[in-house]
């Protein structure tokens, strides 16, 4: 008798509720399986991006997953009749506590997301970012690392990052060298700038297009400053800067070209 009349109410109870039921089943089914689906398309997108094998991307999917879950389990909860909206409520105070004491954090994982959509640089370039200069090692979602010329490592938080002048020395294959060299007044001013182009032509480095320029720039205080401005691949911009200083210095000793120094002439008035 127990068992058929527990086997009546239960009957009755699918008959009278099988929409509801039907309605649960189907978000039960068919939501786990969006949210694999969503959780392999994000997975697909990242491999598109610097997410790709890296703890931040673990830790942004694990995130999102969570996300989703919560979710799901949120509408599960309200299709069996379990008022929720005290639970949303409560998630919603403590997401929003979380999200001010970690508003930092969060400003350093949107700005990643910033950085990694306009790729400003990349792995390997030489940058300088906001007076840190060095060669980028990597762009987490969090932070922004940098090896100097000197082997010193320099972490960058990514909000610091996206709202700093931002100097790309590797966006291009090729950089221009300016340097200013100086002659004593009284120079033939011909003559040093054929000293300079004679030390110039003996760089294979420097390249011909654009072809490179000498000019004389200023009268400065106590010398003739020269603009010397020659194009090099950017690999060779350190090599050639310190060989032409110094064979500039010997090729106007050898032509006893003066190079002058800073003067100062006293005048001694006699009462």
């Amino acid at each position: 008798m127990f068992f058929e009349n527990l086997w009546n109410a239960i009957r009755n109870f699918f008959i009278e509720n099988w929409v509801q039921i039907t309605v649960f089943a189907a978000v039960l089914v068919f939501g786990y399986i969006a949210i694999k689906i969503a959780v392999w398309v994000f997975e697909r997108m990242f491999r598109r991006t610097k997410l790709n094998n890296n703890a931040a991307g673990s830790f942004l999917l694990s995130v999102i997953k969570v996300f989703l879950y919560v979710i799901y389990l949120i509408a599960l909860l309200a299709l069996l009749g379990v008022p929720v909206t005290s639970m949303i409520a409560v998630l919603s105070a403590f997401a929003l506590a979380v999200s001010l004491a970690l508003q930092g954090t969060f400003s350093n994982f949107a700005s990643g997301i910033v950085i990694i959509s306009t790729k400003p640089f990349g792995e390997g370039d030489f940058v300088d970012i906001g007076g840190q200069a060095g060669t980028v090692k990597s762009v987490t979602i969090f932070n922004t690392h940098l090896v100097t010329p000197d082997n010193k490592a320099i972490t960058l938080p990514n909000s610091t990052v996206v709202n700093a002048d931002i100097i790309n020395y590797s966006a291009y294959p090729t950089r221009r060298l300016d340097l200013t060299v100086s002659a004593a007044y009284g120079s033939d001013i011909e003559k040093v700038k054929a000293v300079i182009g004679g030390v110039l032509q003996k760089h294979e480095e420097i390249l011909k297009d654009p072809a490179p320029t000498v000019r004389l720039a200023e009268h400065g205080a106590s010398s003739l400053d020269f603009a010397v401005r020659v194009w090099v691949a950017g690999a060779d911009y350190w090599n050639v800067n310190f060989a032409l200083k110094e064979e500039l210095y010997d090729a106007f000793n050898e032509n006893e070209i003066s190079i002058p120094f800073n003067q100062l002439d006293v005048h001694v008035i006699k009462d």
